[in-house]
């Protein structure tokens, strides 16, 4: 079953796009434990990929059995979008989405993620530019040596489509879509999704915040059945965000607010045993954990154990003794530091 085909289902349950969290490492664990029905990258710069950034493109890693399998991009530039869609293309993700929800002041303070809410037109005009690029790579008017990318570059994009496993296959056309909130400081839902639904998208991921909330208070999973109502003429599918803890919570919101899709996030980070509404036992966090650790490694040798200390606090959530073991898994280097810590976990 290709993506185009899973978007017919009205119960897809997938792994939201999650900035600094759903990296190769963390997408693989959760599918060798619970795969989702579909798994989003974390974002990557527009602007950034169509400049020949070689450093983003190990955001970009991703292994067949992930599929399917969407990559995210976040900016302001319309032609960066339709050279990052280009590029996605050629990397064979299975869809393109475009962040338009992430409230991070890093990012909005530059008009990218949530803030372009608030430019309808420009947002417009990035989607219009992503989508022009899905089509002249499908439709073969453009090649990805054609788009200004320099021979560095080029080769990346050869070694991750090795590492994807990638045969090329022109036959599939990836999807668009959007991930956004309510509005920036009160929701808008009539208006904001209204325009969405008029550019002609595949998905639209609603997040059920504004970008003043953050990630605070509660999801307005009713200005998400409102989004759902706003595009019953449209073929354009509404998928729902926020505060979604197992995978049948989720199937619950699909009938209970009319989505046929919601994105699990912040509630898989430590918990990959969300997608199948499993209470792991502190024998199975630390193999979690430990798995994590390795395949970090053997994807990303050259990175140091920093990014993977918050997940390691996650894994520990619940377990009696969390507070001690804290102490200790922020000062993690290596594998072999961890595997003296099984004896704690275990026997909490």
């Amino acid at each position: 079953m290709n993506f185009r085909q899973l978007l017919q289902q009205n119960e897809v349950v997938g792994l939201a796009p999650m900035d600094g969290v759903t990296d190769e490492a963390f997408r693989l664990v959760q599918t060798q434990i619970e795969k989702p029905d579909v798994i989003f990258t974390e974002f990557v710069s527009a602007e950034g990929l169509s400049r020949g950034g070689v450093k983003l493109y190990d955001t970009l890693l991703y292994s067949p059995q992930e599929r399917p399998i969407v990559g995210q991009l976040f900016g302001k530039d319309p032609e960066s979008f339709y050279k990052s869609a280009i590029v996605l293309c050629e990397l064979g993700f299975d869809g393109v989405d475009i962040n338009m929800g992430c409230p991070a002041k890093t990012v909005t303070q530059h008009g990218s993620g949530a803030a372009l809410i608030g430019k309808p037109e420009l947002a417009a005009e990035i989607i219009k530019a992503a989508k022009k690029g899905i089509d002249d790579w499908f439709n073969k008017k453009v090649s990805i040596d054609k788009i200004g990318l320099n021979n560095k570059t080029l080769e990346v994009i050869k070694r991750n489509k090795k590492y994807s496993n990638l045969k090329q296959d022109c036959s599939y056309k990836p999807t668009i879509s959007v991930k956004t909130r309510l509005g920036i400081d009160k929701s808008i839902v009539e208006q904001w999704i209204t325009h969405l639904l008029n550019q002609g998208i595949d998905i639209i991921t609603l997040h059920g915040r504004t970008l003043k909330q953050g990630y605070a208070g509660t999801a307005g999973w009713e200005e998400i059945e409102k989004a759902v109502q706003i595009a019953k003429n449209y073929d354009t599918k509404i998928w729902g965000n926020g505060d979604v803890k197992t995978k049948t919570i989720a199937k619950e919101y699909c009938h209970k607010y009319g989505v046929t899709g919601v994105l699990i996030g912040r509630s898989a980070m430590g918990n990959p045993w969300a997608f199948n509404d499993h209470i792991a036992s502190p024998k199975e966090k630390f193999s979690a954990m430990l798995l994590h650790a390795q395949i970090f490694k053997e994807v990303f040798p050259h990175r140091s154990f920093d990014s993977l200390r918050k997940h390691f606090i996650l894994y520990s959530y619940g377990l009696s003794n969390a507070k001690q073991l804290r102490a200790s898994l922020v000062r993690l280097n290596s594998v072999e530091e961890l595997l003296t810590l099984e004896g704690e976990f275990v026997n909490c």
